[in-house]
């Protein structure tokens, strides 16, 4: 007679739970569950706790009795079938802790021999035959000899399923087979019950807490959520229905679909984008999480932080530190998550790139002045740093000013390009301000410059970065500091170097190249007049530039600008007053804006 084909385990219509007893009412823990696994295939019992699996379980393995429905095994209802008969259909591996210390492995693993041995329970060769195979198998052939109390909690996971194959059944229930288990133990023994169900068509039934290693393995999740239904599929079909995540996510976690993982809950501090390659973006998304921010890859964020090469570029509020490990990070970005709950909110955030190329790419069509070429550091190209702290490239730039404009007063010459450079580099960044309210962090050293014989000095740059303004009103400071504290300031330590020359007049200049890059903005962009002009009156007033001249309006949308300071322009050959010059009289300079404003309009 041909053996059976195997149908697998199937509950229909089962209610488990408690019979009443005395003082004690029936209690139905679950009710009314259908489902079946089939053999072949690992099945994962999960849910949170309480909700009943080990009862569930306790019930399958008619350790104790069914309230109402069935369980099948291969189609025979297990109540029909007599105590051997179910022993050589069913094992069951419990989280057994107190095993019999003096046995053996080999010898525990034979007691799984009983159901086939007769009266005196004697194991006969062909027993011991599968009993060998059986140790082999869930592989601890290596700990038969070993006496039991000698064993780590993973080989006698190992030998409590080599008993359950030897029964040789069709089905094997396992109550937390990986609860004492490391990490390694876990998955190696998950695989192990995989693997058996396949080679050997079994039909394995495992129940865990460990919801991202059952995730992984299972062939077939069966889910108990908190409202007593059992809910079935594969595991991609109960993440893609919101199963797992309705059940399990917490104040604390949440679960992530898509790594099928557990993540810390953000929110409590803000938005982080991380922008990094490979395993550096999961690990510092993490370890910001730990920190109370949550990712925002897309959209706004108030913290960003960028993988280097080397280390880590780290963006808040328009302040930007570099880290060489994630544990440095962690308590910058803590410092913040901080203030963002208990203090006022960032007048800053980190833009994107895209933002920031956008941004340039629209104020290049100002002028020339405001134009940054996007594009790597190549042949020819030199580092902005180079310029703003070494003597001898600036000293070139000099001479070539000098030559051009027929003076051998280096001091003139000095204080002419230091204005052009002003210029040039408060051009792109206000522009961007008022345009596109978006501040550029010029950082000089991904910012390169090339010679030129004239014009406005090429400027190419690699990577900028840069702040989306939140509070208009909160951008003076950062934009200063970009610009003047770390640009300017170290320019005119160099320039004074070369040659002797006043403090006073090289912030003059600076306001002067400030009140130029308002006015060229205003007249090429009238729509922006008003918004560029209280920007200049207010950067005007921080710092160095206080006290250095002023920016009038003697008609809407017409800036002018008085230095209080020369500019030494008058000392070149035919050279005579510059614009902003305040030894200007009065009545010359109101008939000077007056023509200037006719011609504008």
């Amino acid at each position: 007679m041909s053996e059976q084909p195997r149908q697998g385990l199937r509950l229909r219509g089962l209610c488990a739970g408690y019979p009443a007893r005395r003082g004690h009412r029936e209690r139905r823990v679950l009710d009314g569950l259908d489902a079946v696994t089939p053999p072949g295939e690992l099945t994962v019992l999960i849910g949170p706790n309480g909700t009943g699996k080990s009862t569930l379980l306790r019930t399958m393995a008619a350790l104790q009795p069914a309230l109402a429905g069935q369980v099948l095994i291969d189609d025979t209802d297990i109540t029909t079938v007599d105590a051997a008969g179910l022993a050589r259909r069913l094992a069951v591996v419990l989280t057994e802790r107190d095993l019999p210390p003096l046995l053996s492995a080999r010898e525990l693993a034979g007691l799984g021999r009983h159901p086939h041995t007769g009266f005196t329970g004697r194991l006969s060769a062909a027993d011991h035959a599968v009993v060998t195979w059986a140790l082999e198998a869930a592989q601890a052939a290596h700990l038969a000899e070993r006496p039991v109390s000698e064993l780590s909690d993973g080989e006698r996971q190992r030998v409590l399923v080599a008993r359950a194959l030897a029964q040789e059944p069709t089905v094997i229930l396992l109550d937390e087979p990986t609860a004492f288990l490391d990490v390694t133990s876990r998955v190696a023994l998950m695989g192990l019950l995989r693997r058996l169900a396949r080679e050997r068509s079994l039909t394995v039934v495992v129940s865990t807490h460990d919801l991202e290693l059952a995730l992984r393995v299972a062939d077939r999740i069966w889910l108990i959520d908190s409202g007593g239904a059992l809910r079935c599929g594969t595991p991609e079909e109960l993440t893609l229905d919101g199963s797992i995540a309705t059940s399990f996510d917490g104040d604390e976690l949440s679960f992530d679909a898509a790594s099928g993982v557990f993540v810390l809950q953000g929110g409590t501090a803000g938005a982080a984008r991380v922008i990094a390659d490979g395993l550096h973006r999961p690990l510092l998304e993490r370890a910001l999480a730990r920190e109370g921010w949550r990712p925002a890859n897309e959209g706004p964020a108030e913290l960003a932080v960028r993988w280097t090469g080397d280390g880590y570029e780290s963006a808040f509020d328009g302040q930007t530190r570099w880290f060489a490990a994630p544990g440095e990070l962690a308590p910058w970005a803590r410092q913040w998550a901080t203030q963002l709950a208990d203090g006022p909110k960032p007048g800053l955030r980190p833009a994107t790139a895209r933002t920031v190329t956008d941004a340039l790419a629209d104020v290049a069509t100002i002028s020339a002045y405001f134009d940054i070429e996007p594009g790597p550091l190549e042949l020819g190209w030199r580092p902005l740093t180079d310029l703003l702290t070494d003597p001898d490239p600036l000293s070139g730039k000099v001479t070539e000013v000098a030559d051009r404009l027929n003076t051998t007063e280096m001091r003139v010459a000095a204080s002419i390009l230091f204005q052009g450079l002003a210029a040039r580099l408060w051009s792109p960044v206000i522009g961007a301000v008022v345009a596109r309210e978006v501040l550029i962090d010029l950082a000089p050293a991904q910012v390169f410059w090339q010679p030129s014989p004239s014009g406005p000095l090429p400027l190419r740059a690699a990577c900028l970065t840069g702040w989306e303004i939140v509070d208009p009103e909160r951008v003076a400071g950062p934009l200063y500091r970009n610009v003047v504290t770390e640009l300017l300031e170290p320019l005119a330590q160099t320039v004074q170097e070369i040659t002797k020359i006043a403090p006073g007049l090289l912030w003059g200049n600076v306001a002067s190249a400030l009140a130029g890059t308002v006015r060229t903005i205003a007249r090429r962009r009238p729509e922006l007049a008003s918004r560029v002009s209280a920007l200049g009156r207010e950067l005007l007033s921080v710092g160095l530039l206080e006290g250095s001249g002023e920016l009038v309006e003697p008609a809407p949308g017409h800036p002018f600008f008085v230095r209080r300071s020369c500019c030494l322009y008058y000392r070149l050959p035919d050279g005579g007053k510059c614009g902003d010059c305040a030894l200007i009289d009065p009545p010359t300079r109101r008939e000077q804006w007056t023509k200037a404003v006719g011609g504008e309009g």
